[in-house]
């Protein structure tokens, strides 16, 4: 074999397995630290959870302004900029309770340092369904 197809397949070898290690380091830190706004919605997703109360609707939007301590805890109280249109004042009120008991659950968010530092004070907007 050639030495330059010899260091060819060495340095693919090497590639490939370095993007191997990065990829299963990256799972595993993304499973347990926030490092992205886009991690940051979806672990806020995956801890949202409609009023329990019967008026759930399938179609039931509501979003929020909300802004982060670098800690990860919520900064002030969330802003609701948006609910469905042709809902209840009960209705509003359930999904407000909700909505709190989501960032009570979820917060304080496992930012990384980096992530906690770019993010802190900056509002962010959330859709909920």
């Amino acid at each position: 074999m050639p030495r330059a197809q010899a260091s060819a397949i060495l340095v693919a070898t090497v590639v490939s397995s370095v993007s191997i290690v990065d990829t299963v380091t990256h799972a595993e830190s993304s499973n347990n630290i926030i490092n992205t706004v886009r991690e940051l919605r979806a672990a806020l997703r995956a801890c949202w959870g409609p009023p329990n109360i019967g008026i759930s609707r399938a179609n039931m939007t509501i979003s929020v302004r909300m802004s982060f301590k670098h800690n990860g805890e919520i900064l002030g109280i969330p802003l609701i900029t948006y609910t469905s249109l042709g809902i209840s004042e009960d209705e509003r009120q359930a999904y407000r309770a909700a909505l709190d008991e989501t960032l009570a659950r979820c917060a304080p968010l496992p930012f990384s340092d980096a992530f906690g530092s770019v993010i802190a004070g900056r509002p962010i907007n959330m859709r909920f369904h």
